[in-house]
């Protein structure tokens, strides 16, 4: 459908061109050159997977950027009540805001939360605010090497998102397509962009390059680069520490490998891309205890952020008291959300659940680990945090709606659901209201 649009676009186009500028030819060889012409196309798009993997990621990407600019432009009718806290932060976003109509209504509503406290990375370095250290250097280093050509470095952190999630969808749809089908690929895509907080992919947010790394350390798994796998596992880490997890799928892959092949040599060879990762981010963390004098990354998310890790149930429990009216320390997050943290993550482990004889063990295990310590994630109130956010890098959980939800009126009431939720989470994203 998407390519059939683009190829009538196309010949609409090019018709009127050539009537323009060669009236003196008959239309009708014309109309037959383009017609054979657009066919090309259309053959090449069909008979080239790469092609269509880069057309559909490609249109997913701008499907999410063209809606989220829309549902943002409320700023013309009710601004953005809430300044941010920081003083930095003040003034950048008022920069923003009165440059032009541009960077008013397109670029500054990006300017939230986390993305805050990236841009002082790059800005200023972790010595600006030893908080700051909770976030691995991964995507603040892009940000900071794109800068060198792109001003600010807001522009940059936008573009490197925005580029990282291009290639996120073009790595989930090879992957899905090569351990399933081409139509579970493009639906996946297609969960993948409407859920509710699918927005933060193309924000100032590492969400987009952790998709990329977790997708393409499956995509080496399968074909037993061991090496790049580890590799890759390790900037996955450098972008978010749950990266970490991504060792559980490659030492069940070598053990795999073991029984098959028997041959020790080659396992505790290939055994050492294991440990690329937790190395690399102990380096991180000796930088940040050495050089800043400061907490490790995980002392830091207990000391100043008031967040800490429990049990899954935990949150879930918390979270259902506060709903219906335990009162608690500082609340800052909306009832929607709450409700949504609760609700998505369950509805998650019941998809993978679903899914479990249809994809490896290693992926299922890696989800469902992901999954797991995300619930587990929670602040001083026992209630969750940003579990909404960090579920959209689950990519199996939009691979199992691709394969369990085939009825045109299930995914007619999905597809509403999910767009509505997403602009409130939007309009709430706009406000400084907390989201994820």
């Amino acid at each position: 459908m998407f390519t059939g649009l683009i190829i009538s676009c196309f010949l609409l186009v090019a018709l009127g061109g050539v009537i323009i500028i060669n009236d003196q030819t008959d239309l009708f060889e014309d109309i037959m050159k383009i017609k054979l012409f657009i066919i090309k196309i259309r053959n090449f798009f069909r008979q080239s997977f790469i092609s269509r993997a880069l057309l559909y990621a490609f249109l997913a990407f701008l499907f999410l950027r063209i809606f989220s600019s829309i549902v943002l432009l409320i700023g013309i009718i009710q601004p953005n009540p809430v300044a941010p806290y920081s003083e930095i932060s003040q003034e950048i976003l008022f920069n923003l805001e009165s440059k032009n109509f541009f960077t008013r209504y397109f670029l500054a509503p990006w300017y939230r939360w986390d993305t805050t406290h990236y841009l002082e990375i790059v800005d200023f370095g972790y010595e600006f605010d030893i908080v700051n250290t909770v976030w691995p250097p991964m995507y603040p280093f892009l940000v900071k090497l794109v800068n060198i050509l792109i001003k600010p470095s807001f522009l940059a952190a936008i573009v490197i998102s925005n580029l990282f999630s291009i290639l996120a969808f073009v790595l989930l749809f090879l992957y899905t397509k090569e351990i399933l089908d081409e139509k579970t690929a493009y639906r996946t895509l297609g969960y993948l962009i409407i859920f509710p907080t699918a927005f933060y992919f193309i924000a100032g947010y590492s969400e987009s390059l952790f998709l990329a790394f977790s997708v393409l350390v499956f995509l080496f798994l399968r074909r037993k680069k061991w090496l790049y796998a580890g590799l890759v596992s390790t900037l996955a880490t450098l972008t978010r520490v749950q990266g970490l997890l991504l060792i559980i799928p490659i030492g069940i892959e070598l053990i795999i490998e073991l029984i098959e092949t028997r041959n020790l040599n080659n396992f505790f060879l290939h055994s050492l891309s294991c440990l690329f990762a937790p190395f690399a981010y102990g380096i991180y963390s000796l930088y940040v205890y050495f050089c800043f004098n400061a907490p490790c990354p995980w002392e830091t998310l207990s000391i100043y952020w008031e967040q800490h890790f429990g049990f899954p149930w935990e949150g879930i429990i918390a979270g259902v008291s506060i709903i219906l009216g335990k009162e608690i320390y500082i609340d800052v997050t909306p009832t929607l959300v709450k409700v949504l943290n609760i609700v998505l993550p369950l509805f998650s482990v019941y998809l993978l659940i679903r899914i479990r004889k249809k994809i490896s063990i290693s992926l299922l295990i890696y989800s469902l680990t992901m999954l797991l310590v995300i619930m587990g994630k929670i602040d001083d109130n026992n209630a969750l945090v940003s579990t909404i956010r960090y579920i959209i890098t689950i990519f199996p959980i939009f691979i199992a709606q691709a394969l369990i939800i085939n009825k045109k009126i299930l995914t007619f009431s999905i597809f509403v659901i999910s767009i509505g939720l997403q602009i409130i989470l939007l309009v709430y994203f706009y406000w400084w209201v907390w989201v994820a």
